[in-house]
Protein backbone atom coordinates (compact mmCIF):
# COMPACT_ATOMS: atom_id res chain seq x y z
CA UNK A 1 0.00 0.00 0.00
CA UNK A 2 2.48 2.31 0.78
CA UNK A 3 4.52 1.92 -2.16
CA UNK A 4 1.11 1.99 -4.36
CA UNK A 5 0.37 5.72 -2.53
CA UNK A 6 3.82 6.87 -2.91
CA UNK A 7 3.91 6.18 -6.87
CA UNK A 8 0.55 7.96 -6.82
CA UNK A 9 -0.06 11.75 -7.60
CA UNK A 10 -2.44 13.50 -7.11
CA UNK A 11 -5.33 13.61 -4.02
CA UNK A 12 -5.35 10.46 -2.32
CA UNK A 13 -7.99 9.16 0.68
CA UNK A 14 -7.75 5.62 1.91
CA UNK A 15 -10.34 4.34 4.33
CA UNK A 16 -11.09 1.11 6.04
CA UNK A 17 -10.65 -1.44 8.53
CA UNK A 18 -6.61 -2.11 8.69
CA UNK A 19 -6.84 -3.58 11.79
CA UNK A 20 -3.57 -1.85 12.73
CA UNK A 21 -2.18 0.15 16.04
CA UNK A 22 -2.13 3.79 16.25
CA UNK A 23 1.27 3.69 17.18
CA UNK A 24 2.59 0.62 14.89
CA UNK A 25 5.59 0.88 12.61
CA UNK A 26 3.19 0.09 9.18
CA UNK A 27 0.78 3.19 10.29
CA UNK A 28 3.70 5.36 10.43
CA UNK A 29 4.46 4.33 6.79
CA UNK A 30 0.88 4.45 5.66
CA UNK A 31 1.32 8.49 7.60
CA UNK A 32 4.30 10.00 5.22
CA UNK A 33 2.35 12.03 3.23
CA UNK A 34 -0.69 11.80 4.35
CA UNK A 35 -2.77 12.93 7.11
CA UNK A 36 -4.29 10.78 9.85
CA UNK A 37 -7.92 11.82 10.99
CA UNK A 38 -8.04 9.48 13.94
CA UNK A 39 -5.28 11.36 15.12
CA UNK A 40 -5.64 14.71 14.63
CA UNK A 41 -9.21 14.82 15.55
CA UNK A 42 -8.16 12.92 18.71
CA UNK A 43 -10.77 9.98 18.45
CA UNK A 44 -10.44 8.41 21.53
CA UNK A 45 -11.72 4.92 19.33
CA UNK A 46 -13.12 3.19 16.25
CA UNK A 47 -14.73 0.05 18.20
CA UNK A 48 -18.04 -0.36 19.32
CA UNK A 49 -18.56 -1.77 23.02
CA UNK A 50 -19.47 -5.37 21.31
CA UNK A 51 -15.90 -5.37 20.62
CA UNK A 52 -14.46 -7.64 24.11
CA UNK A 53 -10.66 -6.62 23.63
CA UNK A 54 -8.72 -3.58 24.63
CA UNK A 55 -7.53 -2.69 21.62
CA UNK A 56 -9.65 0.05 20.73
CA UNK A 57 -9.01 1.07 16.96
CA UNK A 58 -9.04 -0.83 13.66
CA UNK A 59 -10.72 1.49 11.36
CA UNK A 60 -8.60 4.41 10.22
CA UNK A 61 -9.25 7.98 7.13
CA UNK A 62 -6.23 9.32 5.69
CA UNK A 63 -6.15 12.07 3.38
CA UNK A 64 -3.16 13.76 1.40
CA UNK A 65 -2.46 17.42 2.60
CA UNK A 66 -4.06 18.88 -0.37
CA UNK A 67 -7.47 17.64 0.59
CA UNK A 68 -9.53 20.10 2.72
CA UNK A 69 -11.43 18.51 5.87
CA UNK A 70 -14.68 20.69 6.40
CA UNK A 71 -15.83 18.00 9.17
CA UNK A 72 -14.72 14.54 10.48
CA UNK A 73 -15.95 12.24 13.30
CA UNK A 74 -16.99 8.99 14.55
CA UNK A 75 -20.55 8.38 14.81
CA UNK A 76 -22.21 6.86 18.24
CA UNK A 77 -24.60 4.07 16.70
CA UNK A 78 -23.50 0.53 17.85
CA UNK A 79 -24.32 -1.80 14.86
CA UNK A 80 -21.36 -3.78 14.80
CA UNK A 81 -17.97 -4.15 16.52
CA UNK A 82 -17.04 -0.88 14.77
CA UNK A 83 -18.36 2.41 14.88
CA UNK A 84 -18.74 4.08 11.55
CA UNK A 85 -17.14 7.12 10.16
CA UNK A 86 -18.14 10.26 8.70
CA UNK A 87 -16.06 12.40 6.63
CA UNK A 88 -16.95 15.40 5.17
CA UNK A 89 -14.12 16.90 2.71
CA UNK A 90 -13.61 18.85 -0.55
Amino acid sequence: MHKFLAGYQGKKLIAGDFNMVPDGKAMSMLEEGMVNLIKKYDIASTRSSHYPKDEKFADYVLVSKDIMINDFKVLPDEISDHLAVQVDFE
